[in-house]
């Protein structure tokens, strides 16, 4: 039986929105959304936050305790190797990275790329970002890597930049596995859509999506894609 685990990658020292995570959508922090809209997820057997032991990241870890949701502390700049910290206890043999700036994060496009993950037995998997055939709106969906994969990334000698965006290795071509591609459904291939919160005028703008449209954190991606164009077309 596969065992999948979840590791949501979060910090408040980002660079172009600092605390981003803890900042309110619709009454809720970013990373309460992600969190209740991953433990929704069918297929999963853990749900974990990684961050950092920086200082600042006690009030991160605060609002993880508020959450009841599990926090590991890592490295701050070597996010691969914060990951495999965080999984070090545990026998999973995929997991699933998530990041804590993709509010609308759905639960049941996380269970279809564990799903095409497992039956294509690839190394990799995503329906995260749009790229080549994988049309989905960008902050829908999440990546899966085998455990196995996981530390081996972390034992080789890769770039700071590849240690920091945890799968990058793979995704440049620089590490050759077995990758699978999820391809949207046709009601969710839109991705020339965003909804990732990288700056806040994204959050400005996901928040007037939320309060317009009455969106909630049991909202699918379907109903926030549809809800998104009607308010769009009536901006």
């Amino acid at each position: 039986m596969t065992r999948t685990v979840a590791v949501i990658q979060a910090r408040l020292g980002s660079q172009r929105f600092p605390e981003k995570v803890l900042a309110k959508l619709g009454g809720y922090s970013l990373l309460e959304w992600v969190v209740r809209r991953v433990q929704r997820s069918e297929l999963l057997d853990r749900v974990l936050v990684a961050t950092t032991q920086e200082p600042l990241d006690d009030r991160l870890v605060a609002e993880c305790r508020r959450l009841r949701v599990e926090v590991r502390r890592g490295s701050t700049n070597d996010v691969l190797a914060r990951f495999v910290a965080a999984i070090e206890d545990d026998t999973a043999d995929a997991v699933v990275r998530v990041c804590a700036d993709n509010p609308f994060v759905d639960p049941g496009c996380v269970d279809q790329v564990i799903r095409e993950f497992r039956d294509a037995s690839a190394d990799y998997g995503f329906n995260h970002r749009p790229h080549g055939a994988c049309d989905y709106a960008d902050g829908f969906g999440a990546e899966v890597i085998s455990a196995e994969l996981l530390r081996r990334l972390a034992a080789m000698s890769l770039t700071p930049q590849q240690r920091e965006h945890v799968t990058l290795a793979v995704v440049d071509g620089s590490v050759p596995v077995r990758v699978h591609a999820c391809i949207a459904p046709p009601q969710l291939a839109h991705p020339h859509l965003r909804f990732d919160v990288d700056e806040s005028s994204d959050l400005a703008r996901l928040g007037q999506l939320v309060d317009t449209c009455l969106l909630t954190m049991s909202s699918d991606a379907a109903t926030v894609l549809e809800a998104s164009t009607k308010w769009s077309e009536s901006a």
